[in-house]
């Protein structure tokens, strides 16, 4: 079976259960020109010298780790996507300096948020240096708060990531352009170890040698901070300006981004009047010279707040998103900026994103008052058509005049009330590919693409494997709340409507607060902190077998058989009827 490697010498793919074909029908899907040209700015990979002792490493990954040189140490800022992406980037620096990690130590390393590309790689670069690990003072709230990846929302997240970054094929060059603001995926291990030290609105410091000031700039999320070189006169920063249009929310789904936040953080950035403004995202080298810094970083805060203002004020004007995107386009001079192009965010998509932030689903139209289902749509649009197959016609109509959109959404409504029906099924593939080969939005093109591989059996995204393919590492570090929140959301309330007792849950290495009380309450599951007083049984066992036997890691009969689990009180037969509700 023919295998085509892209990158080969640097993309090594752990996620192997996603494909089921190493060989995709049609073999090549063409691209937009301006998404290809991207390409040329991660390729080859290059470690850039930003000014004297500051470095970034462009092309290794999603991110773009960061060195900077002290005195007597180093400093690195955002080490990366996996252990596997950590090593490459440390072998090219040593290669590119003389071996620089065998002769100082890693003296700190900064987070500049929590998004697993820019955190995972840390046990590489600190080694057994036992440096400071730097981050904001919500940065774990956030890596494990209820909106984040390694959370409750945790197997839709991760599935809608892997199609919108393209993973499935991004050794296929037939398919795989880049992600936008990335070239590609590492995935690996994680090397993820906490914060040793955290930053309020500010923290000035000397480290290395080296003074820095980390500012809090909340945007793409709320945990963001950049770093100051005030001597070298450089930036470092990611999260509220890369060379895209900003996405003020993603297709794999993102927690409230506000886009005043962008604005203000960036009006910060613009004060300092910086030579040096380095990208932890897009590619290319740093953005070099004030008078370039000032202007790339105005025309960003600009676009947005001209989006953002507008959107407002047609939604005062009674106007609803999908009215609003008509008349919203960005002024010649925004428009025409190179690092401003829809790469990865898109005006329309912030669009309806700035209006559901502030307006919530319902649009103002009595006509929306009530939602509805796909199907009945799907119902809606065969009636007027005539039927079914009436509606199928359309569909191929619509591809035949060239509107991809139109024959995407017919042909889907098709196949949702006949999903053997194998027209529809063509042209829904068709106007799919079709879309694909015509945008030039990262995001968009994966997405479409796998889906397109999905339905057609090419490749495998299960939903299924729910939390069980959370990285150990991470796991260790997850606090019992966001467990219990991963418990909730995974019972199966069909199977609990009739239930109401409460467990006793003991976790033994938490002598001080390691009582809970599990009450099963007809459909729900509620977590108290206490002890029990007639508990149906009682579960002893640690955190570490409690969280994997919560995540589906672990078997609870295994657990049991081999002493992980101690039940008193009760039979293993009903923990293992109670562990079942959460199937």
């Amino acid at each position: 079976m023919k295998i085509r490697n892209h990158y080969n010498a640097i993309i090594l793919l752990s996620f192997l259960w996603l494909s089921s074909a190493m060989a995709f029908e049609p073999e090549s899907v063409s691209a937009n020109p301006d998404l290809v040209a991207l390409t040329a700015g991660w390729t080859p990979p290059t470690i850039y010298n930003v000014t004297d002792g500051v470095y970034v490493a462009v092309g290794y990954g999603r991110a773009n780790p960061v060195l900077i040189e002290g005195t007597d140490g180093l400093i690195v800022v955002d080490p990366g996507e996996s252990i596997t992406s950590a090593k490459m980037v440390k072998a090219a620096y040593n290669k590119h300096l003389d071996d620089i990690f065998s002769k100082k130590p890693v003296k700190a390393i900064i987070y500049t948020h929590y998004h697993d590309c820019h955190m995972q790689g840390t046990s590489v670069f600190a080694g057994n240096d036992s440096p400071e690990i730097i981050a904001h003072e919500t940065f774990e709230k956030n890596l494990f708060g209820p909106s984040a990846l390694c959370s409750q929302i945790f197997p839709v997240k991760v599935y809608r990531a892997v199609k919108y970054a393209g993973i499935p094929y991004q050794n296929d060059p037939g398919y795989f352009v880049n992600g936008g603001i990335f070239p590609f995926s590492i995935p690996g291990p994680s090397g993820y170890l906490p914060p040793t030290r955290t930053v309020g609105d500010m923290l000035e410091a000397n480290i290395a040698g080296v003074n820095l000031t980390l500012v809090h700039a909340p945007g793409e999320t709320t945990d963001i901070i950049y770093v100051w070189l005030p001597d070298e006169k450089v930036i470092v920063q990611i999260g509220n300006f890369y060379k895209s249009f900003p996405a003020i929310n993603t297709l794999r789904g993102a927690s409230h981004r506000d886009p005043l936040n962008y604005i203000a953080s960036i009006d910060d950035m613009r004060k300092l009047n910086a030579e040096y403004l380095v990208l932890i995202h897009s590619g290319g080298g740093p953005i070099v010279g004030a008078e370039n810094v000032s202007r790339t970083l105005t025309n960003a805060r600009d676009a947005l707040q001209y989006v953002h203002d507008q959107t407002v004020r047609y939604m005062n004007k009674g106007l609803i998103p999908g009215e609003i995107i008509e008349v919203i386009e960005l002024p010649p001079h925004l428009a025409n900026d190179p690092n401003l192009k829809e790469y990865f965010g898109e005006v329309d998509r912030d669009i309806f994103q700035i209006f559901q932030q502030y307006m919530g689903w319902f649009t103002g139209k009595s006509r929306d008052i009530f939602p509805t289902s796909p199907r009945e749509e799907a119902e809606d649009r065969a009636y007027l058509a005539g039927g079914i197959a009436e509606l199928a016609v359309k569909a191929k109509a619509a591809l035949d005049e060239g509107n991809m959109k139109r024959a995407l959404i017919l042909s889907d409504s098709v196949l949702l009330l006949d999903p053997q029906n194998a027209e529809a099924r063509d042209v829904k593939n068709s106007s799919i590919l079709s879309l694909a080969e015509e945008s030039s939005n990262a995001q968009v093109r994966n997405y479409l693409l796998s889906e397109y591989l999905e339905e057609t059996g090419q490749i495998n995204i299960p939903l299924d494997r729910g939390f069980r393919v959370l990285d150990d590492n991470i796991i260790f570090y997850m606090p019992m709340e966001d467990i219990f929140r991963c418990m909730a959301v995974s019972l199966n309330a069909s199977k609990a409507l009739e239930e109401e007792y409460l467990v006793d849950l003991t976790l033994s290495d938490e002598p001080v607060s390691g009582d809970y009380v599990i009450y099963i309450r007809k459909g729900i599951v509620d977590v108290q902190q206490e002890t029990a007083d007639d508990p149906r049984f009682t579960i002893v066992t640690d955190s570490l077998t409690w969280k994997n036997l919560v995540l589906g890691k672990l078997n609870p009969t295994d657990a049991v058989t081999n002493g992980d689990v101690e039940i008193s009180g009760g039979d293993p037969e009903e923990f293992y009827g109670f562990m079942d509700l959460f199937k």
